[in-house]
Protein backbone atom coordinates (compact mmCIF):
# COMPACT_ATOMS: atom_id res chain seq x y z
CA UNK A 1 0.00 0.00 0.00
CA UNK A 2 2.86 3.03 1.02
CA UNK A 3 4.29 1.99 -2.86
CA UNK A 4 1.17 2.68 -3.98
CA UNK A 5 1.20 6.38 -2.75
CA UNK A 6 2.33 9.23 -4.73
CA UNK A 7 5.66 10.42 -3.62
CA UNK A 8 4.31 14.03 -2.41
CA UNK A 9 1.66 12.46 -0.26
CA UNK A 10 4.94 10.03 1.08
CA UNK A 11 6.89 12.56 1.63
CA UNK A 12 4.02 14.74 3.86
CA UNK A 13 2.92 11.95 5.80
CA UNK A 14 6.64 11.33 6.69
CA UNK A 15 6.80 14.70 8.08
CA UNK A 16 3.69 13.65 10.52
CA UNK A 17 0.49 14.78 8.37
CA UNK A 18 -2.20 12.09 7.98
CA UNK A 19 -3.45 10.53 4.79
CA UNK A 20 -6.60 12.33 3.88
CA UNK A 21 -4.75 15.94 5.56
CA UNK A 22 -1.93 15.35 2.40
CA UNK A 23 -4.36 14.60 0.31
CA UNK A 24 -6.32 17.42 0.97
CA UNK A 25 -3.58 19.85 1.27
CA UNK A 26 -2.03 18.54 -2.18
CA UNK A 27 -5.43 19.36 -3.45
CA UNK A 28 -5.59 22.78 -2.29
CA UNK A 29 -3.68 25.48 -4.30
CA UNK A 30 -1.08 26.62 -1.89
CA UNK A 31 2.62 25.92 -2.13
CA UNK A 32 3.73 22.48 -0.73
CA UNK A 33 7.12 22.39 -1.99
CA UNK A 34 8.75 23.54 1.15
CA UNK A 35 7.82 20.95 3.13
CA UNK A 36 10.21 18.36 0.27
CA UNK A 37 13.99 18.22 0.61
CA UNK A 38 15.40 18.81 -2.80
CA UNK A 39 16.35 15.48 -3.85
CA UNK A 40 12.97 14.00 -3.25
CA UNK A 41 11.26 17.77 -5.35
CA UNK A 42 13.14 17.09 -8.37
CA UNK A 43 12.60 13.26 -7.82
CA UNK A 44 9.17 14.57 -8.22
CA UNK A 45 9.27 17.11 -10.94
CA UNK A 46 10.82 14.90 -13.33
CA UNK A 47 8.47 12.36 -13.10
CA UNK A 48 5.33 14.96 -13.27
CA UNK A 49 7.47 16.21 -16.32
CA UNK A 50 8.26 12.82 -17.97
CA UNK A 51 4.54 11.93 -17.73
CA UNK A 52 2.57 14.86 -18.85
CA UNK A 53 0.94 15.41 -14.92
CA UNK A 54 2.16 19.18 -13.84
CA UNK A 55 -0.85 20.25 -14.57
CA UNK A 56 -3.04 17.85 -12.87
CA UNK A 57 -1.85 19.73 -9.41
CA UNK A 58 -1.56 23.31 -8.37
CA UNK A 59 1.50 23.30 -6.10
CA UNK A 60 4.16 22.84 -8.65
CA UNK A 61 3.70 26.44 -10.25
CA UNK A 62 4.94 27.66 -7.27
CA UNK A 63 8.31 25.72 -7.23
CA UNK A 64 11.57 28.24 -8.82
CA UNK A 65 12.60 27.41 -11.94
CA UNK A 66 16.24 25.96 -11.24
CA UNK A 67 14.31 22.91 -9.80
CA UNK A 68 12.74 22.55 -13.15
CA UNK A 69 16.15 22.98 -14.85
CA UNK A 70 17.42 20.20 -12.33
CA UNK A 71 14.58 17.93 -13.03
CA UNK A 72 15.04 18.14 -16.96
CA UNK A 73 19.09 17.62 -16.40
CA UNK A 74 18.15 14.37 -14.51
CA UNK A 75 16.02 13.11 -16.80
CA UNK A 76 18.28 13.96 -19.70
CA UNK A 77 20.85 11.76 -17.58
CA UNK A 78 17.92 8.91 -17.21
CA UNK A 79 17.39 9.01 -20.69
CA UNK A 80 21.06 8.57 -21.61
CA UNK A 81 20.79 5.35 -19.42
CA UNK A 82 17.59 4.19 -20.89
CA UNK A 83 15.78 4.03 -17.30
CA UNK A 84 12.48 5.61 -16.96
CA UNK A 85 11.16 7.49 -14.32
CA UNK A 86 8.45 5.81 -12.21
CA UNK A 87 5.17 6.47 -12.81
CA UNK A 88 3.19 9.53 -11.26
CA UNK A 89 -0.68 8.74 -10.84
CA UNK A 90 -3.17 10.36 -9.24
CA UNK A 91 -4.40 11.22 -5.52
CA UNK A 92 -6.28 9.06 -3.34
CA UNK A 93 -7.22 8.56 0.72
CA UNK A 94 -8.76 5.86 0.66
CA UNK A 95 -6.93 4.05 4.18
CA UNK A 96 -8.72 3.69 7.16
CA UNK A 97 -5.98 2.86 9.00
CA UNK A 98 -3.03 4.95 8.27
CA UNK A 99 -0.64 3.15 10.58
CA UNK A 100 -0.94 0.57 8.00
CA UNK A 101 0.26 2.49 4.96
CA UNK A 102 3.76 3.55 6.63
CA UNK A 103 6.51 1.16 6.02
CA UNK A 104 8.09 -1.08 8.91
CA UNK A 105 11.27 1.47 9.51
CA UNK A 106 8.85 4.54 9.60
CA UNK A 107 10.53 7.44 11.77
CA UNK A 108 8.75 10.79 11.12
CA UNK A 109 11.09 13.92 10.29
CA UNK A 110 12.12 16.25 12.48
CA UNK A 111 11.68 19.65 11.75
CA UNK A 112 15.01 20.46 11.48
CA UNK A 113 16.33 22.90 9.31
CA UNK A 114 20.01 21.76 9.05
CA UNK A 115 18.96 18.97 7.21
CA UNK A 116 16.71 21.23 4.54
CA UNK A 117 17.50 24.02 3.46
CA UNK A 118 14.10 24.92 1.39
CA UNK A 119 12.04 24.04 4.33
CA UNK A 120 10.66 26.79 6.98
CA UNK A 121 6.99 26.80 8.48
CA UNK A 122 7.18 30.54 8.36
CA UNK A 123 7.07 30.83 4.71
CA UNK A 124 4.29 28.12 4.05
CA UNK A 125 1.31 29.59 1.75
CA UNK A 126 3.85 32.58 0.60
CA UNK A 127 4.89 33.21 -3.18
CA UNK A 128 7.78 30.90 -4.68
CA UNK A 129 10.16 33.72 -5.07
CA UNK A 130 9.61 34.79 -1.28
CA UNK A 131 10.18 31.67 0.01
CA UNK A 132 13.33 30.50 1.72
CA UNK A 133 16.06 28.92 -1.30
CA UNK A 134 18.54 26.70 -0.88
CA UNK A 135 22.06 27.81 -2.75
CA UNK A 136 22.28 25.14 -4.96
CA UNK A 137 20.86 21.83 -6.09
CA UNK A 138 23.77 19.20 -5.01
CA UNK A 139 25.21 16.62 -7.27
CA UNK A 140 23.52 13.78 -5.21
CA UNK A 141 19.93 14.27 -7.61
CA UNK A 142 22.11 13.31 -10.68
CA UNK A 143 24.36 9.93 -9.09
CA UNK A 144 23.52 7.00 -11.05
CA UNK A 145 22.78 5.27 -7.86
CA UNK A 146 19.59 7.23 -7.23
CA UNK A 147 18.74 6.87 -10.91
CA UNK A 148 18.62 3.34 -10.63
CA UNK A 149 16.89 3.17 -7.48
CA UNK A 150 14.17 5.75 -8.41
CA UNK A 151 13.88 4.32 -12.46
CA UNK A 152 12.85 1.34 -14.06
CA UNK A 153 14.29 -0.35 -17.35
CA UNK A 154 11.53 -2.92 -17.41
CA UNK A 155 8.38 -1.36 -19.03
CA UNK A 156 4.83 -1.20 -17.03
CA UNK A 157 1.08 -1.04 -17.79
CA UNK A 158 2.07 2.43 -17.74
CA UNK A 159 3.64 3.67 -20.87
CA UNK A 160 4.56 7.09 -21.30
CA UNK A 161 2.73 8.16 -24.79
CA UNK A 162 5.13 8.10 -27.69
CA UNK A 163 7.48 11.60 -28.22
CA UNK A 164 6.18 12.54 -24.84
CA UNK A 165 6.72 16.24 -24.35
CA UNK A 166 7.15 16.49 -20.93
CA UNK A 167 4.47 18.45 -20.17
CA UNK A 168 5.81 21.27 -23.07
CA UNK A 169 9.42 21.21 -21.12
CA UNK A 170 10.69 20.81 -24.67
CA UNK A 171 10.66 22.19 -27.88
CA UNK A 172 10.13 19.61 -30.81
CA UNK A 173 13.64 20.03 -32.04
CA UNK A 174 15.31 19.23 -28.44
CA UNK A 175 12.72 15.63 -28.04
CA UNK A 176 14.77 14.79 -30.81
CA UNK A 177 17.65 13.23 -31.01
CA UNK A 178 20.62 14.74 -32.74
CA UNK A 179 21.42 12.22 -35.32
CA UNK A 180 18.03 12.61 -36.70
CA UNK A 181 18.33 16.20 -36.97
CA UNK A 182 17.90 17.21 -40.69
CA UNK A 183 20.38 19.87 -42.52
CA UNK A 184 17.94 22.56 -42.30
CA UNK A 185 16.68 21.55 -38.68
CA UNK A 186 20.65 21.96 -37.50
CA UNK A 187 20.94 25.43 -39.03
CA UNK A 188 17.46 26.14 -37.03
CA UNK A 189 17.64 28.94 -33.84
CA UNK A 190 14.45 27.78 -31.95
CA UNK A 191 13.25 30.86 -29.41
CA UNK A 192 11.78 29.03 -25.99
CA UNK A 193 8.40 29.49 -25.30
CA UNK A 194 6.80 29.98 -21.67
CA UNK A 195 7.83 27.16 -19.12
CA UNK A 196 10.30 25.70 -21.90
CA UNK A 197 13.80 24.67 -20.59
CA UNK A 198 15.44 22.95 -23.43
CA UNK A 199 15.16 24.31 -26.81
CA UNK A 200 18.19 24.28 -29.69
CA UNK A 201 20.55 26.46 -31.27
CA UNK A 202 22.26 25.24 -34.56
CA UNK A 203 21.87 21.64 -33.35
CA UNK A 204 22.26 22.17 -30.06
CA UNK A 205 20.24 21.97 -27.37
CA UNK A 206 20.27 24.91 -24.96
CA UNK A 207 19.04 25.72 -21.66
CA UNK A 208 18.24 28.81 -19.18
CA UNK A 209 21.24 29.58 -16.72
CA UNK A 210 23.12 26.54 -15.03
CA UNK A 211 20.92 26.25 -11.84
CA UNK A 212 23.79 24.65 -10.23
CA UNK A 213 24.92 28.82 -9.26
CA UNK A 214 22.04 30.92 -7.93
CA UNK A 215 24.00 33.56 -6.33
CA UNK A 216 23.91 35.91 -9.23
CA UNK A 217 21.47 35.57 -11.73
CA UNK A 218 21.60 37.69 -15.07
CA UNK A 219 21.83 41.00 -15.89
CA UNK A 220 19.26 42.25 -17.08
CA UNK A 221 18.68 42.26 -20.49
CA UNK A 222 21.19 39.96 -21.71
CA UNK A 223 21.02 36.17 -22.82
CA UNK A 224 20.37 33.49 -19.78
CA UNK A 225 20.90 30.90 -21.83
CA UNK A 226 23.57 28.25 -22.11
CA UNK A 227 24.41 24.95 -24.20
CA UNK A 228 23.38 21.72 -22.25
CA UNK A 229 26.49 19.85 -20.54
CA UNK A 230 25.37 16.56 -22.99
CA UNK A 231 26.16 18.49 -26.39
CA UNK A 232 29.75 20.52 -25.17
CA UNK A 233 31.48 18.15 -27.08
CA UNK A 234 29.54 18.70 -29.79
CA UNK A 235 29.94 22.45 -29.46
CA UNK A 236 33.24 22.41 -28.75
CA UNK A 237 34.44 20.87 -31.94
CA UNK A 238 33.48 23.24 -33.84
CA UNK A 239 35.79 25.93 -32.58
CA UNK A 240 38.39 27.09 -35.06
CA UNK A 241 41.42 28.73 -32.90
CA UNK A 242 42.65 30.35 -36.11
CA UNK A 243 40.00 31.94 -37.25
CA UNK A 244 38.57 33.14 -33.61
CA UNK A 245 42.59 34.35 -33.34
CA UNK A 246 41.94 36.54 -36.51
CA UNK A 247 38.53 38.09 -35.25
CA UNK A 248 40.26 39.15 -32.26
CA UNK A 249 44.03 40.30 -33.33
CA UNK A 250 42.74 41.32 -37.18
CA UNK A 251 39.05 42.15 -37.25
CA UNK A 252 39.13 43.59 -33.57
CA UNK A 253 35.63 43.18 -33.23
CA UNK A 254 35.85 44.10 -29.28
CA UNK A 255 37.27 47.89 -30.28
CA UNK A 256 34.66 48.33 -32.89
CA UNK A 257 32.01 47.66 -30.01
CA UNK A 258 33.56 50.50 -28.01
CA UNK A 259 34.05 52.68 -30.86
CA UNK A 260 30.35 52.37 -31.79
CA UNK A 261 29.05 52.74 -28.27
CA UNK A 262 26.02 55.21 -27.07
CA UNK A 263 27.59 58.67 -26.28
CA UNK A 264 24.89 60.19 -25.40
CA UNK A 265 22.95 60.69 -22.00
CA UNK A 266 19.36 59.08 -22.32
CA UNK A 267 17.60 59.66 -18.71
CA UNK A 268 20.08 62.61 -17.36
CA UNK A 269 20.97 66.30 -17.80
CA UNK A 270 24.57 66.88 -17.13
CA UNK A 271 23.77 70.45 -15.60
CA UNK A 272 21.97 68.02 -12.76
CA UNK A 273 24.51 65.58 -12.05
CA UNK A 274 26.72 66.02 -8.96
CA UNK A 275 30.57 66.23 -9.15
CA UNK A 276 30.68 62.27 -8.05
CA UNK A 277 28.74 61.23 -10.86
CA UNK A 278 30.59 63.28 -13.59
CA UNK A 279 33.48 61.60 -11.89
CA UNK A 280 31.89 58.15 -11.94
CA UNK A 281 30.93 58.58 -15.78
CA UNK A 282 34.65 59.42 -16.85
CA UNK A 283 36.12 56.97 -14.79
CA UNK A 284 33.46 54.07 -16.52
CA UNK A 285 34.34 55.31 -19.79
CA UNK A 286 37.83 54.76 -18.91
CA UNK A 287 37.52 51.58 -17.62
CA UNK A 288 34.98 50.65 -20.82
CA UNK A 289 38.09 51.71 -22.94
CA UNK A 290 40.50 49.71 -21.17
CA UNK A 291 38.86 46.64 -20.93
CA UNK A 292 36.59 46.33 -24.04
CA UNK A 293 38.19 43.06 -24.85
CA UNK A 294 37.10 41.69 -22.13
CA UNK A 295 33.33 43.06 -22.19
CA UNK A 296 33.67 41.59 -25.36
CA UNK A 297 34.75 37.97 -24.68
CA UNK A 298 32.30 38.24 -21.88
CA UNK A 299 28.89 38.53 -23.96
CA UNK A 300 30.61 36.27 -26.89
CA UNK A 301 31.70 33.53 -25.24
CA UNK A 302 32.47 30.37 -27.13
CA UNK A 303 33.01 26.64 -25.35
CA UNK A 304 36.29 25.03 -26.56
CA UNK A 305 39.05 22.68 -25.33
CA UNK A 306 42.28 24.54 -24.47
CA UNK A 307 44.28 22.35 -25.79
CA UNK A 308 48.10 21.69 -24.96
CA UNK A 309 50.23 24.23 -22.65
CA UNK A 310 51.73 25.62 -26.10
CA UNK A 311 48.72 25.39 -27.86
CA UNK A 312 46.84 28.71 -29.40
CA UNK A 313 43.48 27.38 -27.86
CA UNK A 314 45.09 27.19 -24.59
CA UNK A 315 46.87 30.91 -24.92
CA UNK A 316 43.47 31.92 -25.94
CA UNK A 317 41.85 30.15 -22.65
CA UNK A 318 43.74 31.10 -20.32
CA UNK A 319 43.71 34.85 -20.90
CA UNK A 320 40.13 34.98 -21.38
CA UNK A 321 40.29 33.25 -17.85
CA UNK A 322 42.52 35.99 -16.40
CA UNK A 323 40.26 38.76 -17.79
CA UNK A 324 36.82 36.97 -16.78
CA UNK A 325 38.05 36.65 -13.30
CA UNK A 326 39.97 40.43 -13.12
CA UNK A 327 37.18 42.71 -14.73
CA UNK A 328 34.56 40.97 -13.98
CA UNK A 329 35.30 41.68 -9.98
CA UNK A 330 36.91 45.21 -10.42
CA UNK A 331 33.29 45.91 -12.30
CA UNK A 332 31.42 45.19 -9.43
CA UNK A 333 34.02 47.07 -7.34
CA UNK A 334 33.94 50.30 -9.36
CA UNK A 335 30.05 50.49 -9.23
CA UNK A 336 29.92 50.04 -5.29
CA UNK A 337 32.45 52.08 -4.66
CA UNK A 338 30.58 54.77 -6.87
CA UNK A 339 27.28 54.32 -5.22
CA UNK A 340 29.24 54.39 -1.81
CA UNK A 341 29.87 58.18 -3.18
CA UNK A 342 26.33 58.67 -4.29
CA UNK A 343 25.67 58.26 -7.51
CA UNK A 344 22.80 57.54 -8.25
CA UNK A 345 21.11 53.92 -9.36
CA UNK A 346 19.20 55.48 -12.74
CA UNK A 347 22.63 56.40 -13.68
CA UNK A 348 23.84 52.90 -14.08
CA UNK A 349 20.94 52.52 -16.50
CA UNK A 350 22.20 54.43 -19.14
CA UNK A 351 22.78 52.81 -22.13
CA UNK A 352 26.37 54.34 -22.51
CA UNK A 353 27.31 52.83 -19.10
CA UNK A 354 27.97 49.37 -19.96
CA UNK A 355 27.20 46.57 -17.50
CA UNK A 356 29.47 43.66 -17.41
CA UNK A 357 26.92 40.50 -17.03
CA UNK A 358 27.12 38.53 -13.99
CA UNK A 359 26.74 35.45 -16.12
CA UNK A 360 28.69 34.97 -19.17
CA UNK A 361 26.52 35.27 -22.78
CA UNK A 362 27.15 32.16 -24.57
CA UNK A 363 28.20 32.04 -28.41
CA UNK A 364 26.66 28.81 -29.94
CA UNK A 365 28.35 28.03 -33.30
CA UNK A 366 26.80 27.14 -36.50
CA UNK A 367 26.58 23.31 -36.89
CA UNK A 368 29.45 22.55 -39.90
CA UNK A 369 26.75 20.13 -41.46
CA UNK A 370 23.85 22.46 -41.43
CA UNK A 371 22.16 23.58 -45.17
CA UNK A 372 23.87 26.89 -45.18
CA UNK A 373 27.23 27.98 -43.48
CA UNK A 374 28.95 30.86 -42.67
CA UNK A 375 32.22 32.29 -41.82
CA UNK A 376 32.90 33.30 -38.28
CA UNK A 377 32.77 36.48 -38.92
CA UNK A 378 29.37 36.65 -40.95
CA UNK A 379 28.02 34.20 -37.81
CA UNK A 380 29.13 37.43 -35.29
CA UNK A 381 27.45 39.92 -37.40
CA UNK A 382 23.92 37.80 -37.45
CA UNK A 383 24.72 36.75 -33.72
CA UNK A 384 25.12 40.19 -32.75
CA UNK A 385 22.16 41.64 -35.03
CA UNK A 386 19.74 38.76 -33.40
CA UNK A 387 20.87 39.91 -29.89
CA UNK A 388 21.83 43.89 -29.74
CA UNK A 389 22.52 43.13 -25.92
CA UNK A 390 25.46 41.63 -27.12
CA UNK A 391 27.18 44.98 -28.18
CA UNK A 392 25.59 46.27 -25.08
CA UNK A 393 22.72 47.63 -27.01
CA UNK A 394 24.53 50.50 -29.84
CA UNK A 395 23.28 48.56 -33.04
CA UNK A 396 19.68 48.59 -31.75
CA UNK A 397 17.44 49.88 -34.43
CA UNK A 398 14.91 52.60 -32.06
CA UNK A 399 15.69 53.69 -29.00
CA UNK A 400 12.04 52.00 -27.65
CA UNK A 401 14.70 48.57 -27.86
CA UNK A 402 17.58 49.68 -26.82
CA UNK A 403 15.82 51.00 -23.15
CA UNK A 404 12.96 47.76 -23.45
CA UNK A 405 14.73 46.15 -20.57
CA UNK A 406 15.19 49.31 -18.50
CA UNK A 407 12.67 49.89 -15.40
CA UNK A 408 10.08 51.51 -16.72
CA UNK A 409 10.46 54.95 -14.35
CA UNK A 410 13.83 55.09 -15.86
CA UNK A 411 12.38 54.80 -19.61
CA UNK A 412 9.78 58.00 -18.60
CA UNK A 413 12.69 59.78 -17.91
CA UNK A 414 13.85 59.75 -21.58
CA UNK A 415 14.91 62.86 -23.31
CA UNK A 416 13.45 63.83 -26.47
CA UNK A 417 15.83 63.09 -29.45
CA UNK A 418 18.21 66.33 -29.84
CA UNK A 419 17.75 67.40 -26.39
CA UNK A 420 20.54 64.75 -25.00
CA UNK A 421 24.16 65.73 -23.29
CA UNK A 422 27.61 63.83 -24.69
CA UNK A 423 28.70 62.03 -22.16
CA UNK A 424 32.50 63.03 -23.28
CA UNK A 425 30.99 66.40 -22.15
CA UNK A 426 30.85 65.62 -18.77
CA UNK A 427 34.71 64.68 -18.37
CA UNK A 428 36.13 67.51 -15.52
Amino acid sequence: MWDDLRLDVQRLMCSGVFLKGAVSWLLEDRPVHTRFCQDDLVEMLSRMMFWNKLNESHWPKYVPERYYLAAEALLDDMEEQKVQPLFWGGLSATGDAEEELLPEDFKPEQDDKSKDADWNAADEGMPAEDVSEAESVPDSVTTSKQRKRRGSQIPGSDQPPAKRSRGGSRSLLAQKEYSKLTAAEKAMVESPEDGMVSWRHHGTRVKHADPSSTKNSQTLGFPAYSPNRHDLDLLKARFDPEAFHHLLTQVLSWRQMYDDRVQELYFHRLDDLSAAEVTFLDEMVEFMNGNSRAFWNALHWIMFLPGDADSLAYKIHTRRRRAQESVSKRAVTLAKRHKRNGVRESLFHEPGVWKYPAKVCHWILEDPSALQSHSLEEQLHRLDAAEPPRLQWARCTSDDDRIAHVPAEIRNMLSPVGQRDLISDAAP
